[in-house]
């Protein structure tokens, strides 16, 4: 009987310390391009995994794609955007954000998000001002 009852107990401790793993790309991720240029691709660095948005228009939204998680402000972006010149070449231009670290962040693993993104040139470096959110659909009725 000892036996039995310590077999229970060891079996309930494995199954209650195991941990469990939650569904993956569980999270959907879209861009809005909130500047005055065009976002010729916008790249999220996700554990050495790229997940890229590309040609996004001014005042428009990207499709949606999967992501495993995604931090509420320090993410690991890559933007290009692209300068319309009226009478000279198109100038590209890309910035890269690294974050330091996540502490005090928040890791988002679900739900439906927009990643609000602002692009301004300010003293001919390229500015990005980024936005998390949560994305509410409308109901009908």
């Amino acid at each position: 009987m000892k036996k039995l009852l310590v077999g229970i107990v060891i079996l309930f401790s494995m199954f209650g310390f195991s941990q469990t793993k939650r569904a993956t790309d569980s999270l959907k991720l879209r861009v809005f391009n909130n500047g005055k240029y065009l976002i010729k691709e916008l790249k999220i660095n996700i554990e050495g995994k790229e997940y890229a948005f590309k040609d996004i228009l001014k005042n428009k939204y990207s499709e949606s794609i999967k992501l495993p998680y995604i931090w509420n402000y320090g993410n690991s972006l890559t933007t290009t955007v692209i300068i319309k010149k009226m009478f000279a070449y198109d100038w590209w231009v890309t910035s890269e954000e690294m974050p330091i670290d996540h502490i005090g962040d928040k890791k988002i693993e679900n739900g439906e998000y927009t990643l609000s993104v602002k692009t301004r040139m300010k003293k001919k470096q390229l500015d990005v001002e980024r936005e998390l959110i949560k994305w509410v659909k409308k109901s009908s009725q």
